[in-house]
């Protein structure tokens, strides 16, 4: 096999020029690239004393994040902003185990300081380099043998799942990022920046509704909602745009919370809320709203919470009940029986005290 169908194979390269102009970017991540550009612009004035004192800069950077996170983001600004080539694996040949693995990632990185200045972009690590694994050996010999100083190739590598991989392969690199999901401020700029002439449309609001959700999601969520009619009558009330979303479609999968939900639902039971989703309760303070809820009607809350827990459809009045009382919702069948209970007994104690 000739030397260019090895590189062929393994991975492939991506001029500055050609990188997209207009992308619809994750901004924290954003925000990271040009904090990491800034350390390669200072240590290109401070290049030569960090030689005479024998120190490395490396630039070595590692992502970590939840699934859905824009990692791309972060090579897509340098490349255009230093600028610098994209050298990437190609998933499909490196992880195809009748290949070998190892030889592929060494062909990479090898490609990578051929034509540098470059990024090698080294994504999923956990499944490219697995712990205990021969390629998690060689991308470690790979990475630190490869830096910005010697070699101009600025090594990026991607994780949603740093478990997975060697403690010795995650400390080969000398920056590490943590994405911690959407902020608020990146849901906001992503549904700007693609419902900029829907007008009917407050991304606020939106962004607001959809706390917990990935990057993934949220483009998605607005793509659905630029294809969505547009509301003559101005702009969208904020509970039906809570409509429209629970009925766009999108679910946020990667959250175990909307997951959670999903499975608890075709199983056979009642999919909570979109806002009881994301809310949490203190055990004493939910406590004390059982309380409440028993002490204005406990055969009321007690039907409501059978009717729950047996995944039975809810009608008007049980919707406007547990409107009142959406703490109702959270936790296991078990977890609301055995509060209703002690909520009852505590009810009945403190009635015996006032001599009711």
């Amino acid at each position: 096999m000739g030397e260019e169908r090895n590189y062929a194979e393994a991975v492939t390269l991506t001029e500055p020029e050609k990188q997209p102009t207009e992308r619809i970017s994750q901004y924290s991540v954003v925000t990271k690239a040009m904090e990491h550009h800034s350390l390669m612009s200072r240590y290109d004035s401070l290049k030569r004393n960090m030689s005479e004192a024998g120190l490395e800069f490396g630039a070595r950077v590692l992502l970590i994040g939840p699934p859905g996170t824009d990692f791309e983001a972060f090579s897509h600004h340098l490349c255009r902003e230093v600028p610098l080539k994209l050298v990437r694996f190609k998933m499909e040949e490196i992880l195809n185990e009748a290949k070998r693995g190892s030889e592929l990632i060494r062909v990479g990185f090898e490609f990578a300081r051929r034509n540098s200045p470059t990024v090698m972009l080294v994504e999923r690590m956990d499944a490219v380099a697995p712990s205990n694994s021969d390629q998690s050996a060689i991308l470690l010999d790979e990475i630190t043998r490869t830096s910005w100083d010697e070699e101009e190739v600025l090594v990026i590598g991607t994780t949603t799942r740093p478990n997975d991989i060697d403690a010795e392969l995650l400390s080969g690199f000398d920056r590490t990022y943590i994405i911690e999901g959407t902020s608020l401020e990146d849901r906001v700029r992503i549904l700007e920046q693609v419902l900029k002439n829907r007008e009917d449309i407050d991304p606020t609001a939106v962004a607001e509704l959809t706390d917990g959700w990935s990057f993934t999601s949220m483009k998605r969520l607005a793509v659905s909602l630029f294809m969505s009619e547009i509301n003559e009558t101005g702009q969208i009330p904020r509970e039906q745009i809570e409509e429209i979303i629970e009925n766009s479609g999108v679910i946020p999968l990667s959250n175990p919370r909307f997951l959670d939900s999903v499975i608890r639902r075709t199983a056979g039971t009642t999919q909570p809320p979109m806002d009881a989703l994301s809310s949490e309760y203190p055990d004493d303070f939910l406590d004390q709203l059982y309380l409440m809820a028993v002490g204005e009607n406990y055969a009321e809350t007690q039907r409501i919470i059978e009717v729950l827990n047996d995944g039975m459809p809810l009608s008007k009045s049980d919707r406007e009940f547990l409107a009142k009382h959406p703490y109702l919702l959270n936790g296991s069948p078990e977890d609301r029986l055995t509060r209703l209970l002690r909520a009852k007994k505590s009810s009945d104690r403190l009635h015996r005290i006032m001599g009711r």
